[in-house]
């Protein structure tokens, strides 16, 4: 019985610990703002991205789109909406991104507990030089069960 509690363990520590892309050193580049219940951008943050890839296609590193959600909603279905909204507006630039063969990993990122309301998706560059990322990953041979 123990056994199964030990590799229950192991199961989630490596599914759930080391999910999240870490960004110590985060630089915000822009923010693409989108009108009220939209999902386009203007043109005008195309010639944006088209920069921001010239500037960092042979960086070592990833983009982070990240977008904040209102944790304030007034109904499950506002909620609801909201969430598929916020996708949408990621998924757009990520598109953009994908479709100019961007060679950097894109991570996106909709964070659901803001304060604040916004309509933008956010723009950062996680250097992955500086941020040296480390993930610690178990390993069965470290692990005993005690058997009694």
């Amino acid at each position: 019985m123990k056994f199964i509690v030990i590799i229950g363990f192991i199961i989630a520590n490596l599914t759930a610990a080391n999910v999240m892309a870490q960004c110590v050193e985060k630089i915000h580049i822009t923010d693409i703002p989108y009108a009220k219940n939209s999902s386009y951008f203007s043109t005008e943050y195309s010639v944006q991205l088209d920069d921001i890839m010239a500037h960092y296609q042979s960086q070592s590193g990833y983009l982070l789109l990240e977008f904040k959600l209102n944790k304030v909603q007034r109904n499950e279905d506002v909620k609801h909406y909201n969430k598929w909204l916020a996708n949408r507006r990621v998924v757009r630039i990520r598109t953009y991104l994908n479709n100019a063969a961007y060679p950097a990993p894109i991570i996106s990122r909709i964070l659901t507990a803001s304060s604040e309301p916004e309509r933008s998706v956010a723009i950062i560059w996680c250097d992955t030089q500086v941020n040296d990322i480390n993930l610690r990953i178990a390993k069965f041979s470290e692990v005993t069960p005690s058997i009694q």
